[in-house]
């Protein structure tokens, strides 16, 4: 009877605390109620917004996934990394559905995927469909959750975009909502010193005591020199019931008398833009701290669409002076919290500093390419969020460091004299392998970090590893596995053959198994066989041979 009054009351404690997603009538709920979420959209991620809202399954996998309205799928893709296993669904009002990290299709969907990689002899396609190709009605089951992809544990991944334009939208402004009780609470206010592009000047920040609702903040002397401005960060949780749960912030607005209003707005995310994240946030301070600050300031050059006012949210003080702020925290409910800031600046501003050069720097508006030898490199234009220290030593092959933050990626090239002597080559950053192309001997890659580059050589194929359920005899259900790992090139592609059949199968990058489903019951001379290839070409196969062991 104790326990009975336990799960009760642990069950009752859950909903009191969760957030529980609910639709207006236009929709249905992607999975059965109740609909937990787990996380929001906007949530600061490493180098991206999160794109949509995280349903909670219990650490359970291959729950229905349903459609939310009628439409019709748009694309099918499996993949080991990213999404996994994703369904996209427009929608006739305007929105496209996407349903990500899934363990399998529904039936109609999960033979049509079949029936395509076969004819291609491809585990991991990325299809895009034709108009009504394959409908679906609102309610009708699509998929089963799951924890492929990157995913970090079983939960649906759900999002809506604009169909038109394939920006991300945040569900809980178009029909979805969420019980929201609390309100957004401050627990940190920086400030810094700005330059007439919005950067931030070197060694210029300081950071706020909290009070309650009003807060002073005194700078010290020279914090501000001629013509620089200061621009504000925050950090907030906000809590969705009082002592519950918190998710991102959804808008944090300023404003003083005299320099009008700034604000950002978590309505509506480009995806090109998505690494933008690493400039809206004090991403350097974040990785030393664990602390997620927001700027409510951007540079010039920034193109995220979440601004709703105009201007760059850095605002003017003048020496022996104070400026007065007021700010606003909203969720996405509308619960608000105000909080004033005043900041003084005591004494003189300091004498007017050139704090960069093209000289010195690398500059955002700037493309650089340099060669040396048969090494070219090439940095386009806005690769950088901010000037960025020049480090650069081709004889050492040194590019920038890893700490540095790229919005694109940079182009590395190596072209060989000989191109069968390419073959086998590969580009490194930091010793880690680069997805590389090679067209003639020339061998490209684009790598997201910066550090020490070079070429390696892979002569070395995969290795492959039994899992213990793969035997050979009457009992076997058909489900085997495999440990798979390339330490040099990496993964490319990998199949399994029954009996010179082609078997459909799935590599989990996280764990590194390779899973198929073989038909049973394996008879007198099956022949099972797995194949893996990497980067450079290094090809290993794995063969398993009746007769069959005797039945036990």
């Amino acid at each position: 009877m104790h326990k009975y009054f336990l799960h009760i009351a642990l069950f009752f404690s859950s909903f009191a605390f969760g957030q529980f997603l609910t639709c207006d009538s236009i929709w249905t709920l992607p999975m059965k109620s109740p609909v937990e979420l787990s996380a929001g959209f906007g949530d600061l991620r490493p180098h991206h917004f999160h794109m949509g809202i995280d349903i909670r399954t219990g650490g359970r996998e291959n729950l229905p996934i349903y459609a939310i309205h009628d439409g019709y799928i748009t694309r099918l893709k499996v993949s080991s990394v990213g999404y996994g296993w994703v369904l996209y669904v427009a929608h006739p009002n305007g929105y496209t559905s996407v349903y990500a990290h899934c363990n399998k299709f529904a039936p109609k969907i999960q033979s049509f995927y079949l029936d395509t990689s076969a004819a291609l002899q491809s585990n991991e396609i990325d299809l895009i469909l034709p108009k009504n190709r394959m409908i679906v009605k609102k309610g009708e089951l699509l998929a089963y959750s799951g924890n492929t992809g990157g995913s970090s544990g079983p939960h649906l991944h759900f999002e809506l975009r604009d169909s038109k334009t394939e920006h991300a939208l945040n569900p809980l402004l178009h029909g979805f909502h969420v019980s929201d009780s609390g309100q957004p609470s401050l627990k940190g206010i920086r400030i810094y010193a700005l330059d007439s592009n919005g950067y931030e000047v070197p060694n210029k920040n300081h950071m706020v005591t909290l009070t309650q609702l009003q807060h002073k903040a005194v700078l010290p002397p020279g914090f501000l020199s001629q013509g620089q401005r200061l621009g504000l960060s925050l950090q907030v949780e906000d809590y969705f019931t009082n002592g519950g749960r918190s998710l991102g912030l959804f808008s944090a607005e300023v404003w003083t008398e005299k320099s009008g209003h700034f604000a950002f707005e978590l309505d509506e995310i480009d995806f090109n833009d998505a690494r933008y994240i690493n400039t809206h946030q004090d991403y350097s301070y974040a990785k030393t701290s664990q602390k997620k600050f927001q700027k409510l300031f951007k540079t010039a050059h920034n193109p995220l669409t979440i601004y709703p006012y105009d201007g760059s949210g850095a605002f003017v003080l003048n020496a022996k002076d104070s400026l007065t702020c007021s700010i606003m925290l909203r969720d996405v409910n509308e619960n608000e919290t105000q909080h004033q800031l005043i900041v003084y600046h005591p004494g003189p501003k300091g004498v007017s500093t050139v704090t960069y050069t093209e000289d010195s720097h690398w500059l955002p508006t700037k493309a650089y390419v340099y060669e040396a030898g048969a090494w070219q490199i090439r940095l386009d234009s806005f690769t950088f969020f901010e000037p960025v220290r020049k480090n650069l030593d081709l004889t050492l092959k040194k590019l920038g460091t890893g700490q540095m933050q790229l919005s694109k990626p940079v182009m590395l090239s190596y072209e060989f004299t000989d191109s069968v002597l390419s073959k086998a080559y590969f580009i490194t950053m930091n010793g880690a392998a680069l997805s590389t192309s090679n067209s003639a001997g020339k061998l490209v890659a684009y790598s997201k970090t910066l550090g020490t580059f070079g070429l390696q050589k892979d002569e070395v194929a995969p290795t492959i590893q039994h899992q213990s359920n793969n035997k050979l005899d009457s009992l076997n259900n058909g489900k085997w596995a495999w440990l798979v790992d390339d330490n040099l090139s990496g993964l490319v592609s990998y199949s399994c053959w029954q009996n010179g059949k082609w078997v459909p199968a799935y590599f989990d990058a996280k764990s590194k198994l390779i899973k198929a489903q073989f038909q049973v019951p394996f008879g007198a001379g099956t022949v099972l066989e797995i194949r893996v290839k990497d980067a450079a070409g290094n090809e290993r196969v794995l063969q398993s041979r009746a007769p069959l062991a005797p039945f036990r």
